[in-house]
């Protein structure tokens, strides 16, 4: 029986299991990839969530690590949709900057079109003199 306690003494001391400490890694690691993302700006909410569930998770680690790996589980999930929501609004304000940029083009094209429809105007060519030789049609 005592060296059942030493084993679970032991256990206890030596700190969160692998497994454990892997999902916190996974999670800080997509939490950085978040905020490289620009997750700040655009998911901060989302970040943030990210940010809480990777702390509560630390401190359950050595405590409770079934629940530690399900909150890095779900700090992971959070920094995921974090950093997914940042580049969906990178790309949108990327898609709005072109569309404005074809805007200008299209305005800039459409000038340029009306300022140049109307060739100047040239006096019409006189009609050639009637031929005296030709015969008149009755």
């Amino acid at each position: 029986m005592v060296l059942a306690a030493g084993a679970l003494v032991s256990g206890c001391a030596s700190g969160p299991p692998a497994q454990t400490t892997a999902d916190l890694t996974r999670a800080q690691t997509l939490i950085g990839e978040a905020q490289s993302d620009g997750a700040q700006q655009y998911a901060a909410a989302d970040l943030q969530a990210a940010r809480d569930k990777a702390q509560q998770a630390d401190h359950l680690a050595d405590h409770n690590p079934r629940s530690a790996d399900q909150l890095a589980n779900e700090a992971a999930a959070d920094a995921q949709l974090a950093s997914a929501r940042a580049q969906n609004a990178k790309a949108q304000q990327a898609v709005d900057d072109v569309n404005r940029s074809l805007q200008s083009l299209r305005e800039e094209s459409d000038r340029d079109a009306n300022g140049a429809a109307a060739p100047p105007a040239t006096e019409p060519s006189p009609s050639p003199p009637p031929n005296p030789q030709a015969s008149p049609q009755d």
